[in-house]
């Protein structure tokens, strides 16, 4: 018996980072089930193939939107209920943004361990991956130093040779220790930090 398979299109809504294909390909691509994914930049769409006998187009959708993104299709919250969520949101802890200045004196000459979150507000990954990091620094904040730098805003992280976000840098004694990329892994980090 032959297995039957449905080729889905899925619009893709706020797709600005043609780096970050290739992970919303692989998190779809972990379902059991899917056969082929695609994604296309300038199209801004998600060709998926799979079998609707193993995976269900609802798994599909909720991989795309576990990396951040929205589906064309589908309903979302509007500003005024994000805005009441986050009027309700308890206190939460909050990273310092590092600048082009402060850079050397609070990463390069620093005593302590930095962590530094290479980030962009625009990004629907960076924002996925923001809750975990947070909490990771709200835990180990004792140990190292939390920071994050907004690439849009800076020109330092070209030094350290950034091609996607969000990415994650450990600098010990001034210099580039540990790296974490393409959808850093909390506790992979908090492994590496020693804890």
């Amino acid at each position: 018996m032959s297995k039957t398979l449905t080729v889905k299109t899925i619009p893709i809504l706020r797709m600005d980072c043609p780096t970050c294909i290739p992970l919303l390909e692989k998190e779809v691509a972990k379902l059991e089930g899917v056969e082929t994914v695609r994604g296309g930049y300038m199209s801004k769409i998600l060709r998926v193939t799979y079998d609707p006998g193993v995976t269900q187009l609802a798994e599909i959708e909720a991989a795309v939107e576990r990396v951040g993104y929205r589906i064309a299709y589908k309903k979302y919250p509007g500003a005024l209920s994000r805005l009441r969520g986050f009027l309700k949101k308890e206190a939460e802890v909050e990273l310092s943004s590092l600048t082009d200045s402060d850079f050397p004196g609070k990463v390069l000459h620093a005593s302590r361990t930095a962590v530094v979150l290479f980030s962009s507000p625009t990004c629907p990954t960076c924002r996925v991956f923001k809750p975990g990091f947070l909490a990771l620094a709200d835990k180990l904040g004792g140990e190292a130093d939390f920071f994050e730098m907004d690439i849009e805003a800076t020109e330092t992280w070209r030094d350290y040779d950034i091609l996607s976000i969000p990415q994650v840098i450990i600098f010990r004694a001034g210099k580039v220790s540990e790296r974490f990329t393409a959808m850093p892994v909390a506790a992979e980090i908090e492994k590496a930090l020693g804890a």
